[in-house]
């Protein structure tokens, strides 16, 4: 019960800051760059077996690779420091909470943002879909039923492989008052990792957590999925009790 009136709370403030819209433009970045290429270049040769499910595809690859990572590092980072930003920790830490609780409603707070990110960006395509095909009927995209359960195991594999970096990122969110720190050593691993696992195709990169996104991105990855995948998770639960017993022993007075 006090879990979920702490996770309130925290919506609540996260409703006063711009979280939400940065999180539907940060999901629409992708279905926009696919009509604004439509209407402009109406270039999809490479689709047009299958335009539905290899669009869905590309917009996987796409978000997987870039969008969707850039997003976790940006708000599992500023969302922790909301408090930092209003000077309220006195007040969070003398409501009747435990920072057990407090703990784990932020995080919680945070993947329901990463949660309203994945459908959002698969609403938005099916409306530039809509749109596209409205303008130019001569593309025929519908012509083929989409995938869903393709759809969805995309969305749970990108989910799943970034609750590595999410729960890293939460911590540095929490850990550091100042957010360029976090955000600066966030963005560095996440290119580091790129350049691990497509530069120099190292077998580390199967267990640093910043090159985990290639893994269900490139089909030439995609054996080593699933060890990444429980990898990841593996991760996660250890960087969340890290970060809680960090938490837990700290006093932010401001």
């Amino acid at each position: 019960m006090n879990l979920a009136i702490s996770l309130r709370s925290e919506i609540l403030k996260t409703r006063r800051t711009a979280s939400l819209y940065f999180t539907l433009i940060g999901a629409a970045i992708v279905p926009f760059i696919f009509l604004f290429n439509v209407l402009l270049d109406d270039d999809l040769d490479s689709t047009k077996k299958d335009p539905l499910n290899a669009i869905f595809k590309l917009q996987a690859e796409m978000n997987g690779l870039a969008f969707f990572p850039w997003f976790i590092i940006l708000v599992c980072t500023l969302l922790p420091q909301i408090e930092y930003r209003n000077n309220t920790w006195k007040q969070v830490f003398t409501s009747p909470f435990a920072k057990s609780t407090i703990y784990i409603s932020k995080f919680l707070n945070i993947q329901l943002l990463l949660l309203l990110f994945l459908v959002s960006t698969h609403l938005f395509m099916l409306i530039a879909l809509a749109v596209a095909n409205l303008i130019e009927p001569a593309l025929n995209l519908f012509a083929r039923p989409l995938n869903g359960y393709k759809v969805l195991t995309n969305a749970y594999n990108a989910y799943i492989t970034m609750l590595a970096i999410c729960t890293i990122q939460f911590w540095m969110g929490l850990r550091f008052k100042n957010f360029i720190v976090p955000i600066a050593v966030g963005l560095a691993l996440w290119l580091v990792g790129i350049v691990l696992a497509l530069e120099y195709k190292s077998s580390l990169a199967n267990y640093f957590p910043y090159s985990f996104q290639v893994f269900h991105t490139f089909p030439n990855f995609k054996p080593a999925l699933n060890q990444v995948a429980w990898t990841s998770f593996g991760y996660a639960v250890f960087f969340f009790l890290i970060g809680f017993l960090d938490f837990r022993k700290r006093r932010m007075s401001a």
